[in-house]
């Protein structure tokens, strides 16, 4: 995904409840063109299908990048729309592209489990074909990689170490 080029997108999907992955960008990066579909509130599983075949319909560009972030629900009716969706998003990509299933870290391990399952399940299909499925755990970290941390030592001798460094200056 190094070549950035108008005819080529990504694809992000937010299920109801899922966050937003803080790395989606660097997908939206590598292509020019995005497309974002939220599953809206009162919109259905079966309603969200719909608009996701609608918006892949209506675009030009070659898919070359789909994230899917997954909620921890594990509804019967919105894991065969999952389902579905990926397997559409695959389709569009062509024998080229990734697809990414997006979790939070705290997750339930049932709703983990239901994204291994159906990575496993996606991948059988894909042999002779340069596209791929990955899942991706999220832990909710800002971007910048800078953390808050607690320094070892009392107040005082934070204080005190402070001060040697100003004094050094």
């Amino acid at each position: 995904m190094s070549e950035k080029t108008e005819n080529v997108s990504s694809f992000v999907l937010l299920e109801r409840e899922a966050g937003f992955p803080q790395w989606v960008a660097e997908y939206q990066r590598a292509a020019t063109n995005s497309l974002v579909v939220a599953h809206a509130p009162g919109e259905t599983d079966q309603e969200l299908y719909a608009r996701v075949r609608r918006r892949l319909a209506e675009s030009s560009a070659e898919l070359r990048s789909a994230i899917i972030a997954c909620s921890s629900s594990v509804e019967p009716s919105l894991l065969s729309t999952r389902e579905h969706v990926c397997r559409e998003l695959l389709a569009a990509m062509g024998e080229r592209g990734e697809l990414v299933l997006a979790h939070n870290v705290h997750g339930g391990e049932e709703s983990k489990h239901a994204i291994f399952e159906l990575a496993g399940s996606l991948c059988e299909g894909l042999s002779g074909t340069s596209r791929v499925v990955r899942v991706r755990f999220s832990n909710g970290r800002p971007e910048s990689g800078i953390m808050p941390s607690v320094p070892a030592g009392s107040d005082s001798e934070r204080h005190r170490v402070a001060a040697a460094a100003a004094a050094e200056l």
